[in-house]
């Protein structure tokens, strides 16, 4: 049988950032390991989706998973070593059933 969520991913993010005297201090780096499927955004349509900054970014790929991001988390790469992936973090998207990491 196919597995349906056959990698396995790092996603690296900062917590216990803080505003100091009107200075952002980063956070410190943390990583989750989350389980999902890597599907590359080759189908010629051009997504662009908005960054947590605003930003507009072209897509690449998709990862798709059962684990919900939580909110107020700046999130910035996700690893699928396996693959060789090692890209920037567009967004992370809820749904009802899974959720989307656009990459």
């Amino acid at each position: 049988m196919v597995k349906r969520r056959p990698h396995t991913a790092t996603v690296t993010f900062e917590s216990n950032g803080k505003l100091v005297e009107g200075e952002w201090i980063d956070g410190v780096p943390s990583t989750i390991s989350i389980d999902g499927r890597y599907d590359p955004a080759s189908d010629g349509h051009i997504t662009k989706k908005r960054n947590a900054l605003g930003d507009e970014k072209q897509v690449s790929g998709y990862f798709y998973t059962n684990v919900r991001p939580e909110l107020g988390i700046n999130y910035q790469r996700l690893q699928v070593p396996v693959l060789g992936i090692d890209v920037e973090i567009i967004c992370w998207e809820p749904y009802q059933s899974h959720s989307v990491i656009c990459v």
